[in-house]
């Protein structure tokens, strides 16, 4: 049974803040691990607007706050389908595994079906294993999430 799309669009805002900001952390450290600024990663997201985003590390309004806008509103937007996949009372296994499929259909869309211009851009500072991980813990941040609030309304 779905939840009430009020309700769906509550939880995804939860879950969907909680996976953005721990996939920015991640996308944030292996930049900085591999030689860049931290901001840097969170930045080039920024490139659907200013394509020389990428090539600016140091944090600004125009990159950072933009960038970091448009992340965690796709963040939430992929709460959304994460919700969905979860139902109403879901068990821990299938939240984790609705984490790791919204985190997988996530990297699928944003680097293999949308135009370039529109990827997340983290590519431009991040190493494919970086990357990964960056989405991994996308999927980690919506499971934490739904495994916390499950916890809290028992």
């Amino acid at each position: 049974m779905q939840p009430h799309p009020t309700k769906l669009i509550q939880n995804a805002l939860y879950t969907g803040a909680a996976a953005g900001l721990a996939s920015a952390c991640a996308a944030s450290a292996a930049a900085t691990r591999e030689g860049h600024k931290p901001f840097a990663a969170i930045n080039a997201v920024s490139h659907c607007l200013w394509p020389h985003a990428k090539r600016h590390e140091e944090p600004s309004l125009r990159y950072t706050a933009t960038g970091a806008t448009i992340h965690m509103g796709s963040a939430v937007f992929w709460g959304v389908l994460f919700e969905a996949l979860c139902a109403k009372r879901p068990r821990p296994a299938k939240i984790v595994t609705a984490a790791a499929t919204t985190a997988l259909i996530a990297y699928v869309v944003d680097y293999h079906a949308v135009p370039k211009r529109v990827t997340p851009g983290f590519e431009a500072h991040l190493s494919t294993r970086s990357l990964a991980m960056t989405y991994v813990a996308l999927g980690a941040g919506f499971a934490m999430a739904a495994l916390l609030r499950s916890r809290t309304t028992r």
